[in-house]
């Protein structure tokens, strides 16, 4: 039985709690405010991430992974591990999984490092990456993990219900979409994923009608959740998730919910207010 490291980048979002249970190895991407760049989740905490953005009259930008720091831990696992498995954000967004790819095909690597495109972002990813670190606990083999993985990167629903486009439009991280300001009609753009990009799928006047709205789209997806580990985060709204997912427990009893925060490198470009659920479609 082949001993499997999972590896992913820190845009996968899972909390530490779970990244330390079951095994994952999480490389984090750099948020770079004028004054200092930052390590996500290593040199500054969200809490403290979140004052600064709100505070800031420049945003911050993002910077991927680069080659060398991915070759740095598939060194530092060369001997004790098989396999990786590495799973990235979407190669549509950042360069990091090229970077993963780049530092993978060094001649003693190749036969060992499988790179995967989430297509996705934040906790859409992470439960990818959860589903492969625990499958790899369990023992199972390397195609079988690859080949649940892939199928989850085509099945994840995005519902990502941002406060405004602002931040994305200035981030250029929003494709095929013109970011509007709507905050005098309290429009709250909803975001999705399609082929790994960023897409606006809707829109939703007013917070009270978000919650109503999103148990409304998990009803027409007909899926079960009570079989499923589902995500639920937050851009520095806690109280407005927790609410969210209060009626989603109450509504669908999923199997287990993944609770936490977006972190810094998505953050900065969702801006804070907003909150998403991510689900495995049929």
């Amino acid at each position: 039985m082949s001993k499997i490291k999972i590896i992913t980048d820190s845009v996968s979002d899972l909390p530490s709690d779970l990244v330390s249970k079951w095994d994952i190895e999480v490389v984090p991407l750099s948020i770079n405010f004028q004054d200092e760049t930052y390590k996500d989740g290593i040199d500054i905490t969200n809490e403290v991430f979140y004052k600064k953005l709100r505070e800031c009259t420049t945003l911050p930008t993002t910077s991927q992974v680069n080659t060398i720091e991915f070759l740095d831990i598939y060194k530092k696992f060369y001997d004790e591990y098989d396999n990786f498995i590495v799973i990235t954000i979407s190669s549509e967004l950042s360069g990091t999984y090229q970077s993963a790819v780049s530092a993978g095909e060094a001649q003693e690597l190749k036969d060992k490092v499988t790179v995967i495109d989430s297509k996705g972002i934040t906790l859409g990813q992470g439960l990818i990456v959860l589903e492969a670190a625990r499958m790899a606990k369990r023992g199972e083999e390397k195609d079988a993990i690859i080949k649940r993985i892939n199928n989850m990167v085509k099945k994840i629903e995005y519902i990502l219900v941002v406060d405004t486009l602002e931040y994305l439009k200035k981030g250029g991280r929003l494709s095929a979409t013109k970011a509007f300001v709507g905050q005098t009609l309290k429009i709250k753009p909803v975001l999705t994923m399609k082929d790994g990009k960023l897409i606006q799928s809707n829109k939703i006047r007013g917070r009270k009608k978000v919650i109503k709205w999103v148990i409304k789209q998990i009803e027409k997806s007909r899926v079960d959740l009570s079989t499923q580990t589902i995500g639920i985060n937050h851009t520095d709204s806690k109280e407005f998730a927790r609410e969210l997912e209060e009626k989603i427990q109450e509504k669908f009893a999923p199997k287990e919910i993944v609770f936490g925060d977006v972190g810094a490198t998505v953050g900065t470009h969702a801006g804070p207010g907003a909150v998403a659920v991510y689900f495995e479609k049929n």
